[in-house]
């Protein structure tokens, strides 16, 4: 019986083998319904053909499966790789590093926040970042994440964080988002070091302004030469802290030989060169003292060039009653 030739076969799906059973299909019907043909177009030796392009289709779509599975799998364990050698960087790097959404909250901290700021990770991730911030710093800091925004860099801003004890600490920062409205990326220095030498020398070089002509005023009665006076003060005062400064590299930095500033000095103050240098940095431990300045009169000490605690301790108490005697320069 002959079939009659069905034209409604279609090929329904895009894939290769979909495509090959329908050419061996059309190929079956085609000598089912004309068997002469098969003499003429050897269809059998197609259809086997067709059948052997179909097998190696499958094996093909199998190797390509493989290999698509063998690139997901490479991919992930690239990302895998990538994420733990960022974890390695955050975990292990002394800075405070941090990722932070542009909405203000940090997504991602190094350890070194806990440890500098009191507060734990879950804490920092919690609440924007703004609350952690000096209230006198918070403007600028947030008028800070604009240009961010956009890809510019920010270097060396600085702000303070209030600690978990209610402690100020001053930071340094480094930022900028790789991608335009992306994530930012922070590197944070603590700079509160720093800006506290910064302060004590601000202090210092403002009292030093002062204090050559004050130190006359307060403690001398001389009607001697002032200026030379003031200018050997303020050379001791710029020196302070340096424990071998004394009356030869005095005269080194006036550009006169020590015999002639040892005469100059006795002359103007009644005093050795020696003891006016002594004199100076007791006046200046005075003024530290009397504005709580250090912690410790070992930080006294040595912030105005001795060596040793202890005899600063005994000339400082014979200071202090000379003063009161009016007669500080006198020995």
């Amino acid at each position: 019986m002959t079939k009659k030739n069905n034209h409604n076969i279609q090929v329904l799906s895009p894939d290769i083998e979909s495509y090959v059973r329908a050419a061996i299909s059309h190929a079956q019907l085609l000598t089912m319904n004309s068997p002469e043909l098969e003499g003429e177009l050897n269809i059998t030796a197609i259809v086997n053909n067709l059948e052997q392009a179909l097998l190696l289709t499958k094996n093909v779509s199998l190797n390509i499966h493989d290999v698509m599975n063998e690139q997901a799998h490479s991919e992930k364990n690239e990302r895998e790789s990538i994420q733990s050698d960022l974890d390695r960087i955050f975990n292990l790097s002394g800075y405070m590093v941090c990722i932070a959404s542009l909405e203000g909250y940090f997504l991602k901290i190094s350890p070194a926040f806990t440890e500098t700021l009191g507060y734990s990770e879950k804490e920092l991730l919690a609440k924007p970042f703004a609350e952690f911030i000096h209230q006198d710093d918070k403007e600028m800091t947030m008028d800070n994440m604009e240009p961010i925004s956009r890809g510019v860099q920010i270097l060396r801003c600085q702000n303070r964080y209030i600690c978990k004890d209610g402690s100020l600490k001053w930071l340094e920062w480094t930022s900028r988002s790789f991608d335009k409205g992306g994530d930012l990326y922070a590197i944070a220095y603590d700079i509160t070091d720093h800006k506290k030498a910064e302060e004590e020398l601000a202090n210092l070089l403002k009292l030093q302004e002062s204090i050559g002509v004050k130190f006359l005023i307060d403690h001398s009665n001389l009607n001697g030469n002032i200026s030379f006076l003031t200018k050997i003060t303020n050379n001791v005062l710029a020196n302070l802290n340096n424990s071998s400064f004394d009356v030869n590299t005095l005269a080194e930095n006036l550009f006169m030989s020590r015999s002639t500033l040892q005469r100059k000095i006795k002359k103007e103050s009644g005093v050795s060169a020696a003891q006016f240098i002594r004199q100076a940095r007791l006046a200046k431990a005075h003024d530290f003292i009397k504005n709580n300045i250090h912690n410790t009169l070992s930080e006294t000490a040595h912030a105005v060039g001795f060596k040793h605690t202890g005899n600063f301790s005994r000339l400082y108490k014979e200071y202090v009653i000379k003063i009161k005697n009016g007669d500080a320069l006198s020995s």
